[in-house]
């Protein structure tokens, strides 16, 4: 019996597909690379497979502008990103959380914006608020769009950070695809996106969240204000004027 898949839904099983290695890299390829020289290399050749997959399905059914790069939005995005950024940050500093900055450098700064900004903000917001994202609104509506690609966004963490990095990321995906659903784009996401993981890099560097214990809280105020920046966001795009 031949099997009739609508567009979007071969989509996600394509997508599922293409995450299938992912299984002998969380079992074998990342914890024979971790804390090796190899690492970053590795990385980079997974986010180009990454992008080479997601280019591949998604403009077989879509154009860039439909997977969210267009700049529908843009302000809308960078404020909202910037505020949930800000908000992290504010959680981290009233905690007893090991953080410091570290130093910048020109050479850091160069390396960092072309990891974190070109290839995990681009790359990750394209899969997952774009290919992702429109497949399943496509499929049932932007209410799973926005469940269904917070929830794989969370688990696709999980296997590097652990059970509290992929609530973490679960989280964080409810809010930018909140901010996907409001603003029509994500080139604003991939600012924020890149903001978010090198302002945690470098407040936190070496951290590893899978140790995490119950941190103490060191400034209530500063925790208020960061959790009530980071569920402002979505609580006002939700009551926020629908886009014309």
């Amino acid at each position: 019996m031949k099997i009739h898949l609508l567009p979007s839904q071969a989509a996600l099983v394509e997508v599922g597909l293409m995450f299938l290695p992912a299984i002998p890299a969380y079992l074998w390829l990342w914890p024979s690379v971790s804390g090796t020289a190899w690492l970053k290399p590795v990385q980079s050749a997974v986010y180009v497979y990454l992008l080479a997959g997601t280019l591949l399905i998604g403009l077989r059914r879509w154009s860039l502008d439909q997977l969210g790069l267009n700049r529908k939005g843009i302000g809308l995005s960078l404020a909202c990103g910037l505020a949930f950024v800000v908000g992290r940050i504010l959680v981290i500093v009233a905690t007893d959380l090991p953080w410091r900055l570290q130093p910048v450098t020109l050479e850091r700064i160069v390396y960092d914006v072309a990891f974190y900004f070109g290839l995990v903000g681009l790359i990750e917001e394209l899969l997952f608020r774009g290919l992702i994202y429109r497949a399943l609104d496509e499929w049932r509506g932007a209410r799973l769009a926005l469940w269904g690609s917070a929830l794989v966004f969370g688990l696709y963490h999980i296997g590097g950070q652990g059970s509290l990095g992929g609530l973490g990321t679960f989280i964080a995906g409810i809010v930018f695809g909140a901010i996907r659903w409001r603003a029509g784009g994500i080139l604003g996401l991939i600012v924020a996106h890149g903001l978010a993981d090198v302002t945690a890099l470098w407040m936190l560097p070496g951290f590893d969240i899978q140790l995490l214990s119950r941190p103490q809280i060191v400034h209530p105020i500063l925790l208020i204000l960061g959790y009530g920046l980071i569920l402002g966001v979505p609580v006002y795009l939700w009551k926020a004027p629908t886009r014309k």
